[in-house]
C-alpha cells in the first residue's frame, strides 16, 4: 500500500503544479468576470461523468480486488465497446444541439463526453485491480499535457476565456488517446459491437453508487449552484477561485484515498480502518497552515481576490471533514457493498445543505454565508457516517485533539501577520500531537522513514 501511495503522490505533485497554475496564475491573466465564466464551464464539465449512469462504477465494483490475470480479454473488450458506442451516441446528440443553438459551452461539453467517460473507464479498472504503475503513467502524461498547454497560454498572456475552454477540450482528447494506447497494450481494446444487456447489467450494478457520486457532486456543488443563480458572476468567480485553491491542498490526501479501496476490500480489517482514520486526522490538522500561506499570497500578490480570503478560511476547514468522509467512509461503503446506505445518508446531507443554502439566500445571500452552510452540512454528513459505522466513532482522545487544534487555529486568527501564524501553529501542532496522539505520532514517523527508504530505492 505504501508503494502505491508513493506512486500516486508523485502523480499528484504534477497535478498540484497544474492546480497551482489554474488557481493562481490563470486568475492573474484573466479578468475576474472572465475567470468566472471559465470556471462556470469547468463546473458544468464536472458533471459529464454522470452520463455513463453507473456503468463505470459497476465495472469498478466488478474488478475491485481482482488481479490482472483474472480479467478476460474478451469480456473487457465487449465492455469497452459497449460504453464507447453508448457515449458516442450521447455526444453526437449534444454536439448537434450545441451547434444548432450556437452555444460554445455546449459544443465543448459535447466534445469531452467520450474522452472524459472512457478515460474514467480506464482509470477505474487500473485502480480496482491495484495497478497503480499504469494508472500513474496515464495520469502523469495527461497532467503534463494540461500543464504545458496552460503554461503556453499564460506565458502568451491569452486573455480570452474561450481559448482556455478549448484548451481543456484538447487535454481531454489527448488523455483519451493516452488511455486508449495503454489499454491497447494490455490487449483490452477491440470493437465487439454493442450489448444492451451488458449496458443494463453494469448500470444496474453501479447505478446506486453513481447516484451517490452524483449526489456527492451536488452536495459539494450546491453552494455554487445557489451562488450562480442568486449572485453575480463576480461573486461566482470569487467563490470558484477559493474552491480551486482547495484542489491544491487535496492533492496531499488523494493518494491515500485512492489506494485505500483496493486495500480495504482485500483486508476488511476494522483495526486497520480505525488506524487509517486516526492517521488522517493527525495529517489533516496540518491544513490550517495552508490557509495562512494561501491568504498571505492573496493579500500580497492577488489583491483583486481579497474578498476570497474569508471564503478560503471557511472552505479549508470544511475540507478537513469532507476529506475524512471521502478517504475513509466512502471507501468503507464501497468495501462492504453498502451503496444504498451510502446514498441514503448522503441524500440526507444533501437535503440539509439545500435547506441551509436556501436559508442563506432568504436572509441575504453572501459567499461567506454559503461557505458556512457547506461546513455545517459536511459535519452533518460525517456524523451520519460515523453513526452507521459505530466502531469508527471518535474516542475522547480524537475529540480533544481536534478541539485543541481548531482552538489554536481560532486563537491565531487574532494575529495579524500570516507568517507569524504559521510559525506559531506548527510548534503547537507538534506538541499537541505528541501529547494527545502519541501512538499515531510514532506510526507517522515510522511511515515517513519507510517512505524515505522507498524513495531512495526507486
Amino acid at each position: 500500500m505504501k508503494k502505491d501511495i508513493i506512486k500516486v503522490f508523485g502523480t499528484n505533485l504534477i497535478k498540484m503544479l497544474v492546480a497551482f497554475i489554474s488557481a493562481f496564475i490563470i486568475p492573474m491573466v484573466l479578468q475576474v468576470d472572465d475567470y468566472g465564466k471559465f470556471k462556470l464551464y469547468t463546473f458544468y464539465a464536472s458533471y459529464i461523468g454522470v452520463t455513463h449512469l453507473g456503468y463505470c462504477d459497476g465495472i469498478y465494483l466488478k474488478y475491485g480486488g481482482c488481479s490482472e490475470t483474472q480479467i478476460s480479454n474478451k469480456d473487457i473488450k465487449h465492455e469497452w465497446s459497449t460504453l464507447l458506442i453508448y457515449e458516442c451516441t450521447l455526444a453526437i446528440a449534444t454536439l448537434l444541439y450545441g451547434i444548432c443553438n450556437q452555444d460554445l459551452i455546449i459544443v465543448c461539453l459535447a466534445l469531452t463526453v467520450v474522452p472524459n467517460v472512457v478515460f474514467t473507464f480506464y482509470t477505474q479498472i487500473f485502480q480496482a485491480i491495484g495497478d497503480f504503475s499504469k494508472y500513474t503513467k496515464m495520469m502523469n502524461l495527461s497532467t503534463l499535457a494540461n500543464l504545458i498547454l496552460n503554461m503556453i497560454m499564460v506565458l502568451m498572456r491569452i486573455k480570452t476565456y474561450e481559448l482556455y475552454m478549448l484548451g481543456s477540450v484538447l487535454v481531454q482528447i489527448f488523455s483519451f488517446i493516452i488511455g486508449t494506447t495503454s489499454f491497447s497494450k494490455e490487449g483490452w481494446i477491440g470493437f465487439s459491437g454493442f450489448s444492451f444487456s451488458l449496458l443494463y447489467n453494469y448500470i444496474k450494478m453501479g447505478f446506486l453508487l453513481m447516484v451517490g457520486n452524483f449526489a456527492y457532486m451536488l452536495f459539494i456543488g450546491i453552494d455554487k449552484w445557489f451562488i450562480q443563480f442568486t449572485m453575480t458572476i463576480s461573486d461566482f468567480s470569487m467563490y470558484s477561485f477559493a474552491s480551486q485553491l482547495m484542489t491544491v491542498v487535496n492533492m496531499f490526501v488523494t493518494p491515500i484515498s485512492m489506494t485505500l479501496y483496493s486495500n480495504m476490500s482485500r483486508r476488511k480489517d476494522k483495526q486497520f480502518e480505525i488506524r487509517i482514520k486516526r492517521f488522517l486526522i493527525v495529517f489533516l490538522m496540518l491544513f490550517p497552515m495552508s490557509i495562512y500561506a494561501i491568504s498571505f499570497i492573496i493579500r500580497h500578490f492577488m489583491k483583486q481576490y481579497l474578498p476570497a480570503v474569508g471564503i478560503v478560511s471557511i472552505l479549508l476547514i470544511t475540507q478537513i471533514f469532507l476529506l475524512l468522509n471521502l478517504a475513509v467512509f466512502v471507501n468503507l461503503y464501497k468495501t462492504y457493498k453498502k451503496q444504498k446506505d451510502y446514498f441514503i445518508r448522503l441524500l440526507l446531507a444533501l437535503v440539509a445543505a439545500c435547506v441551509m443554502d436556501l436559508f442563506v439566500y432568504i436572509n441575504g445571500a453572501s459567499t461567506v454565508g454559503y461557505a458556512i452552510a457547506t461546513l455545517i452540512s459536511c459535519l452533518l454528513w460525517l456524523g451520519l457516517n460515523t453513526l452507521y459505522f459505530p466502531y469508527m466513532k471518535p474516542n475522547l482522545r480524537e475529540i480533544l485533539y481536534i478541539a485543541a487544534m481548531l482552538g489554536v487555529y481560532i486563537l491565531l486568527s487574532f494575529v495579524p501577520n500570516y507568517l507569524i501564524r504559521i510559525a506559531l501553529y506548527f510548534p503547537a501542532y507538534l506538541v499537541i500531537t505528541k501529547i494527545v496522539m502519541d501512538e499515531e505520532w510514532k506510526y507517522a514517523l515510522n511511515q515517513l522513514v519507510l517512505i524515505k527508504n522507498k524513495i531512495r530505492g526507486i
